[in-house]
């Protein structure tokens, strides 16, 4: 199956789970099981492979990985992790009923956005052609974008942690982040340089999945592979100073960050093709295939250099977790958040949130 943006399946009323900030924990799925779970599935999904140009790398654990502030991202950047990407994208449009964005763009008409962290720059294109008379930027440490010349369309291999980042020349109307997730030691300051680097009145928003697995009706039992993995996930992350559970803190920050009219849309994805609801189960049978995909990637980093795991080892682990994660019986699902926040306009109030004492801070000039 091809998506289209006509295809009616897709293009729905979005149904978030939840509006509010503290219902992290207690949010109830509205998705139901299949009674059925082994009958005929809808047909697979069709989506374009991208050839990467990686001129610099580094090679580990059978991978690559980007070569500009090596070590900076946890993740390979291989062909195997661009399809996984380009996938990714599908996944999470089609979990937003067609949409790349929550802000009120089209009211706003921004001149000129960015994509930060924007790998194979799917999302940049696709932008670019709903707002022609927009420039769409894209940063990212690997040069894995798609060879296609578009007039409004350009990508930059940059580090967003660097302190030139902390006020750019030539600031945004919008700013958009997507699965930042383990990547950074602190994304507050991520999301501090992006008010610092919008126009007043421009939007940043920022798009996560919170990495705890849930289950609304008991079939998910303590000791659930998955859960596991995701704990042992989270602790490794956090050892090595990269959190991974950031989606549900989005909407505190971005009120201390400065940003005022911030929202907050809280939507579920079953971990394989459990629902009983056809677009549900399509979405879980592409999440299933993504996981499978991606789960290595997302493992080995942490477990060898955070556990001390051999890669033998961390291989044996995750076909144990793959096996768990088909397993139609558990109605699992992840929580995913999207959060936007405008920057005041000069003739408005400013934003009253506190910021923590602790709040990134840019360093001292001249260094």
């Amino acid at each position: 199956m091809t998506l289209s943006a006509s295809d009616s399946l897709w293009r729905d009323k979005p149904r978030p789970l939840s509006s509010a900030t503290d219902l992290t924990d207690t949010t109830v799925s509205t998705i139901e099981p299949d009674p059925d779970p082994d009958a005929d599935e809808p047909p697979d999904a069709d989506t374009e492979s991208l050839t990467p140009s990686i001129f610099e790398y580094v090679k580990k654990y059978g991978r690559t990985y980007h070569g500009l502030n090596a070590g900076a991202y946890p993740f390979p950047n291989d062909r195997p992790e661009i399809e996984r990407l380009e996938m990714q994208h599908v996944i999470i449009k089609a979990l937003f009923y067609q949409k790349n964005y929550f802000a009120p763009l089209k009211s706003t008409r921004p001149k000129r956005m960015l994509d930060i962290g924007c790998g194979t720059g799917r999302w940049c294109f696709e932008m670019a052609q709903e707002f022609p008379k927009c420039i769409v930027e894209g940063i990212d440490l690997s040069p894995i974008q798609n060879k296609v010349t578009v007039e409004n369309v350009d990508f930059y291999m940059d580090d967003i942690n660097r302190s030139d980042w902390w006020r750019c020349r030539v600031p945004y109307d919008y700013i958009h982040t997507r699965i930042s997730m383990g990547i950074f030691t602190d994304f507050r300051e991520i999301i501090q340089k992006g008010y610092n680097n919008l126009n007043p009145g421009g939007w940043m928003e920022s798009q996560e999945i919170y990495s705890k697995v849930y289950c609304a009706d008991d079939t998910m039992p303590p000791t659930y592979p998955l859960l596991e993995w995701t704990q042992t996930q989270d602790d490794a992350a956090m050892s090595l100073g990269r959190p991974i559970r950031i989606a549900n803190k989005l909407k505190k920050w971005y009120a201390q960050a400065g940003f005022v009219d911030v929202h907050e849309e809280i939507l579920a994805i079953p971990v394989n093709a459990w629902p009983q609801d056809e677009r549900m189960k399509v979405l879980g049978k592409w999440f299933y295939w993504n996981m499978c995909a991606g789960m290595y990637a997302w493992s080995i980093e942490y477990f060898v250099t955070a556990l001390g795991w051999s890669p033998a080892e961390v291989e044996v682990y995750l076909a144990h977790i793959r096996t768990a994660l088909a397993d139609k019986s558990v109605h699992a699902y992840y929580k995913v958040y999207v959060v936007w926040g405008r920057k005041p306009r000069e003739d408005e109030p400013q934003s009253t949130c506190p910021k923590p004492d602790n709040w990134p801070q840019p360093p001292p000039e001249g260094t």
